[in-house]
């Protein structure tokens, strides 16, 4: 009975991690996928398009997920930091996904936001016209 006891909290935790894991990929993914259509359009709405429509497509709740823009907090929802879409510079975009701790058949309990960030440069011979 006691070793029942002490081995419910590993278990409960190797069973977390796949879908924290999960989640950390997936915001890995659509930070770069995000950075690059702004960085390609040289337009953070193009950025933001290709973020919901990747929500779209892992169908999670637009509210678990945030999104900031090259340097801003994904929890002030899309705000531009210091992000110049010239050439030679950078679109940093940092994605946070909200993840259960525990998933159980009532319900979930507790849970984490996993963040990602990923920095896509502007090409420095492009045409900006």
């Amino acid at each position: 009975m006691a070793v029942a006891v002490l081995m419910l909290p590993v278990a409960l935790v190797v069973t977390s991690f796949g879908p924290w894991l999960d989640t950390r990929v997936w915001a890995e993914s659509a930070a770069a996928e995000t950075a690059r259509a702004a960085a390609i359009d040289l337009d953070l709405g193009s950025g933001a398009a290709q973020l919901e429509q990747l929500i779209t497509i892992r169908g999670v709740d637009a509210d678990s997920v945030g999104l900031g823009w090259c340097g801003a907090s994904p929890a002030t929802e899309g705000a531009a930091g210091m992000c110049p879409l010239v050439r030679g510079s950078a679109v940093v975009a940092e994605v946070a996904a909200w993840t259960p701790l525990f998933v159980t058949p009532w319900g979930t309990v507790g849970g984490l936001w996993v963040r990602a960030i990923h920095s896509e440069p502007i090409d420095l011979y492009r045409s900006m016209g």
